[in-house]
C-alpha cells in the first residue's frame, strides 16, 4: 500500500471519528436497511428452495383428474355416488386431442386390507401403469418396479411402500414375500424408498402398487378409473391443458351444457401457490422496510458527508491552495461516504445473518442465504455511498481557496 493511500485512509478514519455520533447513527440506519434486504432475499431464496423441494417430491407440472360425485338418475336411488365414466378411453382421447401433455397415468385405487402371514394392514392399494413411479418421483429401494409385461400378463405382482413394509414385515425387505390383497396372493417384486408426507398431509409411503390391468380384472372387476395423473410438458401450459382437458372429457362423457362435470380437475401445486403468496406477502413487507431504511440510511450518509464538508472548509481551502484539484476534493468525500456506507453494509450483513437465524428458529420459515443474498446488499451499500455522497462532494469541490480560508 502506497504512502499516499495510507495517508488518505488515515484522514478518512479521523474524519469519521471526529463526526462521532452522527456517523454511528448513519452507519446504524444503513446497517438496518442492508439487514432488511438480506432477510428479504433469504425469504425469497428459502421460498424458491421449498417450492423446488415440494415439486421434486410430488412431481413436476402435474395435475389430477378425479372421478366426481354425481346424482343418480330418477328412480335409481338417492344421494350422491362416484361417477364410473372415467375410463382408459379418456386417456387415449386426451393423448390424441390435447397438445402439451407429456404423460398420463391412469390410477384405480381404494383402501384394502393386506395380509402377510399373521399381520394385517389397511393401506392404499393402487392399480397403476409403469409411469406412475417416474411421474411421482418414487425411488426404488430393492427389487424392481412394475413394467409393461406385468400389465399385459395381468400378473399378480406388487411393489410396496416403505411404511407398508415396515408395518407388515417390521422394516425388513419384503421382496420375494407373498401378500394377500382382497384374498388374492401377490408376489412382492419391489420395495420403494421412504418419501415422507405429501403436501396434503397424506403418507406417501402407505401404499402398495399393482398393475392397473390386474387391479381392474382380478381385484376390483371394474372398467372405470379413480383418477388420472397428468403431466404437462411446460408449466406455462398448465392452465391451457386443464381447460382443454375439461372440454375433451365433457365431450367424451356426452355431458350437455347445463350438466355438472362428472369429474374434478385438481392442481397438485395449490398448497405451493398458497406458500408462494404467503412468502410474497412477507417479502413485500421486507421490501418496504428495506426501501424505507435504505432511504433513511442514504439520507444519513448525505447529512454526515455534508456536515463534514462544512466542518472542514478550512482543510478544503488549504488543500486547494497547495495544489489539490477539484476532482481530488470530490473523490476524498465520495470515498469517505463509501467507507461509511460499506461499514454500515458489513454491519447490516452481520445483523441480517443473526436475524435470519433467529427468524428461522422462532417462526420455522424456510430461509436460505446464497451468494446473491450477500453480494447484492454489499453492492447496494457501496452504491449508497456513491449516490448520496456525490452531492456534498460536488459542493466541496466547488469551494474556492480564498472563500474557504476567509470563512475559516
Amino acid at each position: 500500500m502506497s504512502t499516499k493511500l495510507r495517508l488518505q485512509l488515515r484522514i478518512m478514519v479521523l474524519a469519521l471519528r471526529k463526526s462521532g455520533f452522527r456517523s454511528l447513527l448513519a452507519l446504524g440506519v444503513v446497517g438496518l436497511g442492508i439487514a432488511a434486504m438480506m432477510i428479504m432475499l433469504a425469504l425469497s431464496a428459502g421460498a424458491d428452495r421449498e417450492l423446488q423441494a415440494i415439486t421434486e417430491k410430488i412431481g413436476k407440472n402435474l395435475f389430477v383428474v378425479t372421478a366426481g360425485k354425481v346424482m343418480p338418475q330418477v328412480g335409481r336411488g338417492q344421494g350422491w355416488y362416484v361417477s364410473t365414466k372415467l375410463k382408459l378411453v379418456d386417456v387415449k382421447t386426451m393423448r390424441e386431442q390435447i397438445p402439451g401433455i407429456r404423460t398420463i397415468v391412469p390410477i384405480l385405487e381404494t383402501s384394502l386390507q393386506v395380509k402377510l402371514d399373521n399381520k394385517a394392514l389397511t393401506t392404499q392399494v393402487r392399480g397403476v401403469t409403469p409411469g406412475f413411479t417416474e411421474v411421482r418421483n418414487f425411488q426404488l429401494d430393492e427389487g424392481r418396479l412394475l413394467d409393461d409385461k406385468d400389465g399385459l400378463a395381468k400378473s399378480r405382482v406388487a411393489v410396496v411402500g416403505a411404511f407398508a413394509a415396515k408395518k407388515l414385515n417390521d422394516g425388513f425387505s419384503m421382496v420375494g414375500e407373498t401378500v394377500w390383497i382382497a384374498g388374492i396372493p401377490f408376489e412382492v417384486v419391489g420395495q420403494l424408498k421412504e418419501k415422507g408426507t405429501a403436501t396434503d398431509g397424506q403418507n406417501e409411503d402407505d401404499q402398495i402398487l399393482i398393475p392397473l390391468e390386474t387391479a381392474q380384472r382380478r381385484v376390483f372387476n371394474v372398467e372405470s378409473l379413480s383418477r388420472l395423473l397428468v403431466q404437462v410438458k411446460y408449466q406455462e401450459q398448465m392452465d391451457v391443458v386443464q381447460s382443454a382437458t375439461r372440454e375433451v372429457l365433457r365431450a367424451s362423457h356426452e355431458l350437455d351444457g347445463d350438466v355438472k362435470d362428472d369429474f374434478n380437475i385438481l392442481s397438485l401445486v395449490r398448497n405451493d401457490q398458497v406458500r408462494r403468496i404467503s412468502s410474497g406477502f412477507l417479502q413485500g413487507l421486507a421490501q418496504i422496510f428495506a426501501l424505507v431504511t435504505l432511504v433513511i440510511g442514504g439520507a444519513g450518509v448525505l447529512a454526515v458527508t455534508y456536515l463534514n464538508v462544512k466542518d472542514r472548509t478550512s482543510e478544503i481551502g488549504l488543500r486547494m491552495a497547495i495544489g489539490a484539484r477539484r476532482k481530488d476534493i470530490a473523490n476524498l468525500f465520495v470515498a469517505e461516504a463509501c467507507v461509511l456506507s460499506v461499514l454500515g453494509g458489513l454491519s447490516g450483513i452481520l445483523i441480517g445473518g443473526v436475524g435470519i437465524l433467529a427468524l428461522k428458529q422462532l417462526t420455522g420459515w424456510q430461509m436460505a442465504v446464497d451468494l446473491r443474498g450477500v453480494t447484492i446488499p454489499f453492492v447496494v451499500s457501496v452504491l449508497l455511498g456513491l449516490v448520496f455522497g456525490a452531492l456534498p462532494a460536488t459542493h466541496a469541490s466547488r469551494v474556492t481557496p480564498v472563500e474557504a480560508l476567509r470563512d475559516a
